[in-house]
């Protein structure tokens, strides 16, 4: 009977350590064809920029089944000179307001408290983190859908509302003020992620 007990003992630890080791957190990084928009207004029109080099790190833990069950970490920096529009006049402007010569990246870092909802072959994403703009940092959440098309790719994509203000920028302002950039700006990204 003793010895009965312990096989069954060894096989039950045996059984929770095959899948401890199956569960395990994998690394994405951005693919090819990721892109970030970023949305404004102003006095006489709106106007976008665009940046297709976001540097970005997500942790997720991953399931017996290879997939996404829970977002452990985001660690996302953008180059604020990568921003790009049809206008020099207006990419000078942004710059000076955004002050990327002393401050170059924006960065969005979160730790450990994502929510994932898996729909399909879809998940939605929701984390609270830390951004910070041009020296100054604040808590905001972000949602993003996130397709898994395959095993080894996520397209995540999603739209955030931002005021300049909140974080110390002036809205940029040109042609002698005649054209004045509106305070909310809509960051609007697509990330392909790979393993």
């Amino acid at each position: 009977m003793h010895t009965i007990a312990i096989k069954l003992i060894l096989v039950f630890c045996s059984f929770l350590l095959v899948n401890e080791l199956k569960a395990d957190n994998e690394t994405y990084r951005p693919a090819p064809g990721s892109y970030i928009v970023v949305k404004g207004t102003s006095t006489l029109q709106s106007w976008e920029m665009r940046s297709e080099n976001p540097v970005s790190e997500v942790v997720f833990r991953i399931d017996e089944e290879g997939n996404p069950e829970s977002l452990e970490s985001v660690v996302f920096r953008l180059n604020k000179k990568s921003l790009e529009s049809n206008s020099s006049g207006l990419n000078r402007k942004a710059y000076e307001s955004l002050d990327a010569d002393r401050y170059p990246e924006i960065v969005f870092t979160a730790e450990g408290n994502g929510n994932l909802v898996k729909q399909g072959n879809n998940y939605e994403v929701t984390t609270s983190g830390e951004l910070n703009i041009s020296g100054v940092t604040r808590r905001i959440t972000v949602n993003a859908t996130c397709s898994n098309n395959d095993e080894a790719r996520l397209v995540c994509s999603g739209s955030q509302k931002l005021k300049m203000t909140d974080f110390n920028v002036d809205p940029p302002v040109v042609m002698f003020g005649a054209l004045r950039a509106g305070d909310e700006i809509t960051v609007n990204y697509t990330i392909i992620f790979e393993r």
